[in-house]
């Protein structure tokens, strides 16, 4: 009888053993991959000092647009300063852009000019800072501020699954925007990018002479139909965005972060060479 009693008080106990062995990577060590994915946000946030490289670049048709090319460095500190500088390619970084098509990186002005810029978050707002060796007209480092779209990621319409296959000590978290999600991102990018582009008006535009005044007339009006065509666009845009967050999981730290955008047309404008993918890579080499 007292057998009997062990073995039956044994089988739950044998049961939920065995549920937890089964159901391991999400019980006894993992959390759900949303839940990785904020605690390296918060890893990030909390950090004094973290050290970062990156590049990115844009293929049209399947062709790099050599100016979209750009190697760029630069650090986060006391949690709301950014620092951004651009970097000259290293031999292997150039060898493997030249492997999507990119012949003479040399060629390509935009990759190679300098820019720098610090960025300070205040009031919850990242707001560019005036420095004194900054060019701040068409410089694309502040669109990429590493911290910023970590920031932005956490509160956006995704899902979130982790890939197998990770290194040692990591885990790499899949971050699919939704469609609808992925196309307010990229609206709002060109958006910003179009207002930067739109003519200005000048101050004393009353006193200015008649011939001013046209120009500035029809600098507006060929923005004005440069900005409906590409509204006009962005409506038959298929727009698909996916992040790769690789995590140290020891440390709840981010050790790189991708993206891959792709977007296609459909209907009339349905044209392969108009396809566009935008890669970007950073990798965040240090923290203290």
């Amino acid at each position: 009888m007292r057998k009997l009693l062990l073995l039956k008080g044994g089988v739950p106990l044998v049961l939920t053993l065995y549920c937890l062995l089964c159901s391991g990577c999400s019980v006894i060590r993992d959390k759900p991959a949303k839940e990785d994915l904020s605690l390296a946000l918060a890893g990030m946030a909390g950090s004094d000092e973290v050290v970062f490289e990156g590049a990115n670049m844009l293929k049209r048709g399947g062709t790099t647009v050599p100016e979209s090319l750009l190697f760029y460095g630069g650090t986060v500190e006391d949690h709301k300063k950014v620092k951004l500088y651009t970097l000259l390619p290293d031999k292997s970084m150039t060898q493997k852009t030249a492997a999507y098509g990119v012949k003479d990186l040399k060629n390509s002005a935009y990759a190679l000019k300098p820019y720098y810029s610090q960025l300070e978050k205040k009031e919850g707002r990242w707001e560019l800072q005036p420095t004194e060796n900054s060019s701040e007209e068409g410089n694309p480092l502040p669109a990429l501020n590493p911290l910023k779209q970590l920031e932005e990621l956490e509160s956006m319409e995704k899902s979130v699954t982790e890939e197998a296959g990770a290194g040692r000590g990591t885990s790499v978290l899949r971050i699919e925007l939704t469609p609808s999600e992925a196309r307010k991102q990229l609206s709002a990018e060109l958006e910003k990018e179009m207002q930067i582009l739109r003519p200005k008006v000048p101050e004393s535009a009353e006193n200015s002479a008649e011939a001013d005044q046209a120009v500035t007339k029809a600098l507006e009006k060929l923005w004005q139909k440069k900005n409906n065509e590409l509204q006009q666009k962005l409506k038959q845009a298929n727009v698909e965005t996916v992040y790769h967050l690789t995590v140290d999981k020891k440390h709840n730290l981010p050790k790189r972060l991708t993206l891959n955008r792709k977007v296609s047309y459909s209907g009339e404008m349905m044209n392969k060479s108009e396809n566009e993918t935008y890669v970007s890579k950073v990798d965040f080499t240090g923290y203290r």
